[in-house]
Parts: structure tokens; C-alpha cells; sequence
């Protein structure tokens, strides 16, 4: 409670401070923001489609990648703030408002005292470009006046710090924030001009969206256009590359070259089974006709050397050539006119073979009658082994024939077939890169349309509205901050001079930093209204000592009390006259010594001393003696004197900075005195509310006077 009553008293006493420095500085807010302009603010809703927009990915059965939506919803939100678009809103914001604004009436776009200030900042050169019936070409002059110079109008209004057209005031004026979990996003801005709030919006809404559509576009663009840059290129090589081919086939007449040589593979084994039968007929018919011409061996020659024989036995074997030729090969894949010829010719075979075995066999009988030779079957057998001679004969010359057709075909193929196989291999190689592109460049076309997809659905939902209605400016709450901010700090202020501050002042401050208890206190000089009640109040002052000393007094001790100081000038002369006057108007006998009149501080006898009896001897005849002793720092008390003492009472000065050199010789003192004897300190010339806290209300005590100290000392319910 103790403390709570000192914070009340801390601020009590800077009250003033509290009072007027708050209100001046109060009225200086209040004069200050009588102009404060006000901001007009403008919103608009966008809807992005990004997370809950239908697109052709989401209908082939692709998987929702959540974190690229989130990445594009992001992107959106960038690319709202981003310096390119920002700058683009600028120039045409500055266009529009040059172009539309008038100086005497407000309209949609700026207000005429926003427009005149805008004019008085802009050079003539830059007036010059501006056209007043077309917008576009007045951003194309401004667009090639801008150059990257610090002295450019144009270049520096969107980065110097103009409040409507530079970057950092778009960056400071506009919020995008996303709302709640959806992809709808709202752009907030705000502007001392509504036309400038209203119109930065809607460019803006503008100028993001193509800015986005055009990002967002521009790369598959570009792929596709590579795509079918390189898709055209294969496909001339491709069909270069088929016209080759069909260019060779032609020329080598081929239609089918896996089928052609595959008939070709079969002739060829067809041939060789054709070939070893064939020879297997001839060997075996020759070993037959030789064995039988070594039995008949006189008639074989007589025979041979018969002309029509060998006539009739070419026949046969030319028939045989013929068949053997027609049926060698081409046994499967004759024509009707070819099956005719066949059968035509094996019919004469078989009479030309009649005719032969005829005219052997009677050749052979009419050799035999005429030279007794026998007619048996052996001559039957070698005519028949020696037809199957020369019909295997013609078929074997036949198929020697054949075999170098064969070898031909064989030649001719083979090369062909390598060069087939290089070109569809370079054709194959050159479709499948083809495909690959094709490929690709279906994935990016599905892409783009995706994308047009995404951006068709960034839309605006709620364009912005024109503010009609200025927002409540900030003046009242700059005005509270202002006082409130004032108070607080002269509070810290005192606050910080309250702990750093030595000054004994009160009977708190004064334990704290001597850590010695006070025992009272004496009020100093009083204003001028207040002089006529300074002995009315010593007297109270007194009073209230006297009774803290006398409770010291014991019946076997000296009744002595010593006033010391710490340094010259404290105040130990006023209090101890004060004490003696009060004690002698009461009956008591009370001596006071003084080292100034009554000793000398130098002398021997003081010095040395261990009682006052020592260097005065009739004092202690007296009831009560007072000992006003020199400053500490002029002299320091024996042990005795300050044990002799029923009470030493170090007298300060309220109004002073307590030392640490003070509290050095304090401290000595109290080592000196010891336990027995207390040292407490007295508090001189301090302001009439630390008296009080001693002596209670002092005078004079009017109705508020007495209230405060009511209130003061928490009296709160009390009724008197």
C-alpha cells in the first residue's frame, strides 16, 4: 500500500506536466490534421478458375496437381503486383487523367485539384504529346519520349514517389489477397482521388489479364511452333525418302520383295530337289544301259550306227528338253496356253517313244532272222533304260539351263534387298521421329487449349465501383494517439528520472538509497500565500519529532541526542533550536551544545573524548542534551559519543543529491554507533506532502485539501 500511495504521489507531483504538455501538444494534432486528406476506397472481385475451372486435362483422366494449381493461383497474384503491369496501369492512368481532366469540375476520372497539381508537375514538352481525342496514340508518344534517364518525366513518374503513379505507391495502395480457400481473388486500392481509385482498378483488371494471357500463351506459342516447324521438315524428308524408294522399285521392277525373293528361295530348293532327282535318273539309267549294252553288246553297235535310230532318239529327247523346260519351274504357275503346249508335247513324247520302241524292236528282229541273233527282253529293257538316258539327259541340260537363270536372279536381288532395307530403315527412322513430334506437338496444342480454358475463366466477377464515400480519415485516431503517446511519455520521462534520481525527497526514496531508517520530517520554505502558517506548521513538525525521540529515552541511559550532518549547512542549528524551545515550553530542562559556540571540533579534549562529560562538564545536569556536532565530513565522532547517545539523528536536506561519498561516511557512522544506539535520518526542508506523510494534513486545510488527503491516505469509504 505503501508503494501504491508513492506512485499516486509520483504522479501528484508531475501532474502539471501531465496536464498541459498532453493538451498543447494535443491542440498541435488538432490544428496539424485540419487538411488531412481523405482516401476513397475501391475493390474488385476476380474469378480465376484455376482450382474448380473445368479443363480438357481434367476430363482425360490426368491427376489434379494441388500444388500447381497453387503455383498458378500464386503466379495470378504476382503477376497482379508485378513492375511490368504496374507499370503499363501507370502510363495509361496518367494518359487518361491528362486527357480527361478538367481544372474547374470534378469528373469521373480526377478531380479538378488533383488534376492541377498533376499539371503544374508536368513539363510543356511532355503537354505537347498528349492528344486529347486518342488515348493510344498519347501512350505511344509518352512510350517513345520515355527514356531511362533520372530527368525524364515519364521514365521517373513511375519510379520517382508520386502518391497515384509510381511503383511504390501502387505497391503500398494495393492489396490481393486470395479469398479463403477458393480461387477468386480480391484486389483492393485506395486513393485521395475516387476517379484515380476507381480507374487504377479497372486498367488494372485489364492489363493483368493480358498480361497473363500473353505469359501464359508465349511459351506454348513458341512450342508449337517449333513443333510444326520441325514436323514440316521430316515430313518433306519423309517423303523424299518414300519417293526415293518407289523411284527405285520401279526401276528394278520390284513390287514385293520379301514375296519375290521368297518364290525365288523356293525355285531354287525346288530346283535342287528337281536337280538330284533328275541327275539320280540319269545315273541310275546310264549304269542300267551300259550293264545291258555289254550283253547285247555286237547288236547295241549295229544299232547305234543306224541312222533312223538316232534320228527317232533325238526326237525324243528334244520332245523331252521341252517338257522339261516347261515343267521344271514352272510346274504350278503355267498358263492354259502353257498346260496345252505341255500336254502337247508329252503327247508326242509318247508316240515319238512308241515310234522308237517300234522300229527298235523290229530293227532287232530283222537283225536277229538275218543273223540268227536272239529277241529277248534284254533289248526291250535297254530300249526302255535308254529313253529314261536321254530324258534324263534333256532334263539335266535343262536344269543347268535353269541354274543360271537362277544364279542371275540370285545376283540381281541381293543387292537390291540392302538398298530396300537402308531406305525403310531411313524411312522407319524418320516416321518415328515424325510421330514423336506429331506427339508433341498434339500434347502442346492440348496444352494451349487447356490454357485458353484456364484464362477464358479469369473473369471478373465484381468490376470496382465508383466511391461516392470517403473513409473515415485517421485524424481522431492521430489526435488520441497523440495525447495518450504524450502522456505516457512524460510518464517514462519522469519515470526514468525517478529511478536514475538521487535526491532524497520523501521518506521512501530517502530508505532506498541510505538503507537508514527516516524518523521525520521538517517542511522548507513555503510559497508567499503560505508564509503566515510556517510556525503553525514547525510547531506540528516538532511535535511529531519529539515524540519519535523521546520514544527512544530509556530510564538508565543519558538522555542525550546527537545531530549530525553530513555535510555543513543540513539544517542541525533550526532543528535542535526548534527542540530545545519546544521541550523548555513543556517544563523540561534541555541543555543544547553547539561545536560552533560551546566547543571547538579542534580542541584535544574533543577529540579525544569517549563522553561529553570529558570536554564539558556541566551537561549532563540537564534533563535532555542536545549535541550539535560538526559534518561528517569535517569530523568524525568517536565510539564513545555516538554510544553515549540515546539517539543520533543524521540531519539532511531533502532538496539534495544523496552521494555515494554520503553514504560511505553514513555507513561509517553506523558501524561507529553500533547495534545499541540507532542512527536514523531526518529529513529538512522537504515539500509540505512528505511533512504530511509524517504529521498528517497540514494547514491551511480546505474542503479539496482535505479531500485529497483523504483520498491520498485511501480513505476511501470513509465518511470524515
Amino acid at each position: 500500500m505503501e508503494y501504491l500511495s508513492y506512485i499516486l504521489k509520483f504522479i501528484y507531483r508531475i501532474r502539471w506536466w501531465l496536464l498541459i504538455v498532453p493538451i498543447f501538444l494535443t491542440i498541435l494534432a488538432i490544428y496539424s490534421t485540419k487538411n488531412l486528406g481523405r482516401t476513397y476506397n475501391a475493390s474488385t472481385t476476380i474469378y480465376t478458375g484455376v482450382i474448380s475451372g473445368y479443363t480438357v486435362e481434367a476430363t482425360s483422366g490426368a491427376r489434379i496437381d494441388l500444388v500447381q494449381q497453387n503455383t498458378t493461383l500464386d503466379n495470378i497474384l504476382n503477376i497482379v503486383t508485378s513492375e511490368s503491369t504496374l507499370k503499363k496501369v501507370s502510363l495509361r492512368l496518367y494518359a487518361q487523367n491528362m486527357i480527361h481532366g478538367d481544372l474547374y469540375h470534378d469528373n469521373s476520372y480526377i478531380q479538378a485539384s488533383t488534376y492541377q497539381a498533376l499539371l503544374n508537375i508536368t513539363p510543356q514538352e511532355v503537354r505537347r504529346l498528349i492528344d486529347k481525342k486518342d488515348e493510344k496514340k498519347t501512350i505511344a508518344r509518352l512510350l517513345a519520349y520515355e527514356k531511362p534517364n533520372s530527368k525524364n518525366f515519364v521514365f521517373g513518374l513511375f519510379h520517382w514517389f508520386h502518391p497515384d503513379y509510381s511503383y511504390t505507391a501502387f505497391i503500398n495502395k494495393i492489396k490481393v489477397n486470395r479469398i479463403g480457400k477458393s480461387d477468386m481473388i480480391e484486389i483492393t486500392y485506395s486513393s485521395g482521388d475516387p476517379g484515380i481509385a476507381y480507374n487504377t482498378l479497372k486498367i488494372l483488371n485489364e492489363e493483368f489479364t493480358a498480361q497473363y494471357q500473353e505469359l501464359r500463351f508465349g511459351e506454348t506459342n513458341d512450342v508449337i511452333k517449333f513443333y510444326e516447324e520441325e514436323l514440316a521438315k521430316l515430313a518433306r524428308k519423309l517423303r523424299i525418302s518414300e519417293d526415293s524408294l518407289t523411284v527405285y522399285n520401279v526401276e528394278k521392277k520390284i513390287i514385293n520383295y520379301e514375296e519375290q525373293t521368297k518364290q525365288i528361295t523356293v525355285l531354287n530348293s525346288d530346283f535342287y530337289l528337281k536337280y538330284e532327282g533328275f541327275l539320280l535318273d540319269y545315273n541310275s539309267a546310264k549304269v542300267s544301259v551300259n550293264e545291258l549294252e555289254k550283253r547285247i553288246q555286237n547288236h547295241i553297235i549295229t544299232l547305234k550306227n543306224n541312222s533312223l535310230f538316232i534320228s527317232k532318239l533325238q526326237d525324243i529327247s528334244d520332245i523331252t528338253t521341252k517338257i522339261a523346260g516347261l515343267e521344271t519351274l514352272n510346274n504350278e504357275n503355267l498358263s492354259s496356253k502353257e498346260l496345252e503346249t505341255l500336254n502337247s508335247y508329252k503327247k508326242q513324247l509318247k508316240k515319238t517313244e512308241s515310234d522308237f520302241t517300234t522300229f527298235s524292236e523290229t530293227y532287232s528282229n530283222q537283225k536277229a532272222s538275218k543273223e540268227g541273233i536272239s529277241n529277248d527282253e534284254v533289248v526291250s529293257t535297254w530300249l526302255e533304260e535308254l529313253i529314261k538316258l536321254e530324258k534324263a539327259k534333256a532334263q539335266l541340260k535343262v536344269m543347268e539351263e535353269r541354274k543360271g537363270i537362277l544364279d542371275e536372279q540370285y545376283a540381281y536381288y541381293s543387292p537390291i534387298g540392302s538398298v530396300i532395307k537402308r531406305k525403310e530403315r531411313n524411312i522407319n527412322f524418320t516416321e518415328q521421329n515424325y510421330m514423336s513430334m506429331l506427339n508433341s506437338l498434339n500434347a502442346a496444342r492440348l496444352r494451349q487449349k487447356n490454357l485458353q480454358m484456364t484464362s477464358a475463366t479469369l473473369r471478373v466477377m465484381n468490376p470496382p465501383i465508383y466511391p461516392i464515400i470517403a473513409e473515415a480519415t485517421k485524424r481522431r485516431p492521430i489526435v488520441m494517439a497523440v495525447f495518450f503517446g504524450s502522456i505516457l511519455l512524460i510518464i517514462g520521462f519522469f519515470l526514468i528520472i525517478e529511478l536514475l534520481d538521487r535526491t532524497l525527497r520523501d521518506k521512501l526514496r530517502a530508505e532506498r538509497l541510505t538503507d537508514t531508517k527516516v524518523i521525520s520530517a521538517f517542511p522548507g520554505n513555503e510559497i508567499l500565500r503560505f508564509r503566515n502558517f510556517a510556525k503553525i506548521r514547525n510547531q506540528i513538525a516538532v511535535k511529531y519529532l519529539s515524540n519519535s525521540i523521546l520514544s527512544y529515552f530509556n530510564s538508565d541511559q543519558k538522555r542525550i541526542v546527537n545531530l549530525l550532518s553530513v555535510e555543513a549547512g543540513d539544517g542541525k542549528s533550526f532543528i535542535g533550536q526548534q527542540l530545545e524551545e519546544y521541550w523548555t515550553s513543556l517544563g523540561l530542562k534541555v541543555k543544547r551544545l553547539t561545536w560552533h559556540q560551546d566547543f571547538s571540533k579542534d580542541a584535544k579534549n574533543f577529540l579525544l573524548a569517549q563522553s561529553v562529560g570529558e570536554f564539558y562538564p556541566d551537561s549532563l545536569e540537564a534533563d535532555i542534551l542536545i549535541m550539535e556536532y560538526p559534518a561528517i565530513t569535517e569530523c568524525i565522532l568517536s565510539t564513545g559519543l555516538l554510544r553515549e547517545a540515546s539517539l543520533n539523528i543524521v540531519v539532511t536536506r531533502a532538496n539534495r543529491a544523496w552521494k555515494f561519498a554520503d553514504q560511505f561516511l553514513l555507513n561509517k557512522v553506523k558501524q561507529l554507533a553500533g547495534t545499541e544506539v540507532p542512527v536514523v535520518i531526518l529529513l529538512n526542508k522537504a515539500e509540505r506532502e512528505v511533512v504530511e506523510s509524517f504529521t498528517g494534513l497540514l494547514p491551511p486545510a480546505n474542503k479539496l485539501k482535505q479531500l485529497l488527503y483523504k483520498y491520498s491516505q485511501f480513505g476511501l469509504t470513509a465518511s470524515e
